[in-house]
């Protein structure tokens, strides 16, 4: 058998090792110029403040457990089920449900302007800005009353707005232990 290019081997083994070369060189380049900024940051130290701030949040009181009577209805994909939540306002007795509301209410309500941490079941407001992009099958209807207030309403997965609603919802839509 005759070779007919016999430099060939030579030529390409030596145009490979330089070809590797400069690609490890440049991704080492880009780890050094990069690199630094994909760590992750070191803490800072702690202020007097700071420390002061924590040890003052630490004794902040849960949030007033909720009363209410509620009938949840959610049909998913043609199965259906119906719960009833009841709320005495006694943490040690009631569901875990009642407690994961009062605190989901209390968070939504520090950021939302139209609800409160008595009425976490508002509607979405008529001039909110929702994407079209359904997040599921899902509905539920619920009625009864929390907090004092007669509840009547219902909520399902068909846009980004009712989907943040049914999140908010969820330890009453979800199966209740």
């Amino acid at each position: 058998m005759v070779k007919l290019n016999p430099r060939r081997g030579v030529l390409g083994s030596v145009g490979t090792t330089i070809l590797g070369s400069l690609c490890l060189g440049g991704a080492l380049a880009y780890g050094v110029a990069v690199g630094g900024s994909l760590m992750a940051p070191e803490p800072e130290a702690a202020t007097e403040s700071a420390v002061n701030n924590t040890v003052s949040d630490v004794g902040s009181a849960p949030p007033e457990p909720p009363v209410g009577e509620l009938r949840i209805k959610v049909v998913d994909e043609g199965r259906a089920y119906v719960q009833n939540l009841t709320c005495e306002g006694d943490p040690a007795t009631d569901p875990d449900a009642c407690a994961e509301m009062a605190r989901v209410a209390a968070e939504w309500a520090e950021g939302a302007s139209q609800g409160s941490a008595d009425n976490p079941f508002v509607e979405v407001a008529e001039d909110a800005v929702c994407t079209d992009r359904s997040y599921g099958p899902q509905e539920a209807a619920i009625t009864g009353t929390w907090q004092g207030r007669e509840i009547e309403t219902e909520v399902d997965r068909s846009d980004s707005c009712q989907e943040a609603r049914w999140q908010r919802l969820r330890p009453v839509t979800a199966p209740l232990d």
